[in-house]
C-alpha cells in the first residue's frame, strides 16, 4: 500500500501506541467532566449531554468489538483473572449495579425536589424513587455488562481457535511437505 511504510521500528510503534492510550484516556475523562459540568449547570437532562453519551457508548463497544474480533479479549480476561482478586464478570456485575446506585441516586434527589411539597414527602419520594430505580437500573446496566462479556468472550474464544486450528493445519501441510519432499 502506497501510505504505508516498510520499516517499522516496534519502539515507535509502541511509544505511539502508548501515547493513543493516553489521548483515549483523556477524552474520556473531558466526557466525563463535560457530563457533570452540564447536570450540575444546566439541570439533569439527557439532551444535553447526548454527545458525550455517544462518545462513551461508541468507544466501549468499538474497543470491546475489535479486542474480541482479534482474539484478544480472552488473552485479556485470563491475565487479568490470574492477577486480581476479583474475576473481570464480578467486576463487570459490581460495576453495573453501582452506575444502577448512581442514576438511582441523581433520580431519587430530582424526584425529592422537583415534585415534592414537603419534608416528608421529599424524603418518601427520594427512597421510592431511589429504590424503585435501584432495582431497575442496576440490574439491566449488570445485565447487559455481563451479556456483552459473554458475547465478547465467546467471539475472543472462536477466534483464538480458528487461529489455533489454521496453525495446526498450517503445521501438519507444511510435515507433510517435507516428509513428500525427501522420498
Amino acid at each position: 500500500m502506497f501510505w504505508k511504510s516498510k520499516h517499522v521500528d516496534e519502539r515507535i510503534k509502541n511509544q505511539q501506541n502508548k501515547i493513543y492510550k493516553e489521548i483515549f484516556f483523556f477524552v474520556i475523562v473531558i466526557c466525563l467532566i463535560s457530563i457533570l459540568i452540564k447536570f450540575i449547570t444546566e439541570g439533569v437532562s439527557s439532551e444535553n449531554v447526548l454527545t458525550e453519551r455517544l462518545i462513551l457508548l461508541f468507544s466501549a463497544v468499538y474497543y470491546c468489538g475489535r479486542v474480541a474480533y482479534l482474539g484478544i479479549f480472552t488473552d485479556e480476561v485470563e491475565i487479568h483473572d490470574s492477577t486480581s482478586k476479583f474475576k473481570l464478570s464480578t467486576k463487570f456485575i459490581i460495576f453495573g449495579v453501582a452506575i444502577g446506585m448512581i442514576i438511582a441516586i441523581i433520580m431519587g434527589v430530582n424526584s425529592a425536589f422537583n415534585y415534592a411539597e414537603s419534608t416528608p414527602q421529599a424524603i418518601y419520594f427520594f427512597f421510592l424513587v431511589f429504590f424503585v430505580s435501584l432495582l431497575l437500573y442496576s440490574s439491566c446496566i449488570a445485565g447487559i455488562l455481563l451479556l456483552f462479556y459473554g458475547l465478547a468472550k465467546k467471539k475472543s474464544d472462536r477466534v483464538i481457535q480458528r487461529m489455533l486450528e489454521d496453525e495446526d493445519s498450517g503445521d501438519q501441510c507444511e510435515k507433510h511437505t517435507l516428509k513428500n519432499g525427501s522420498n
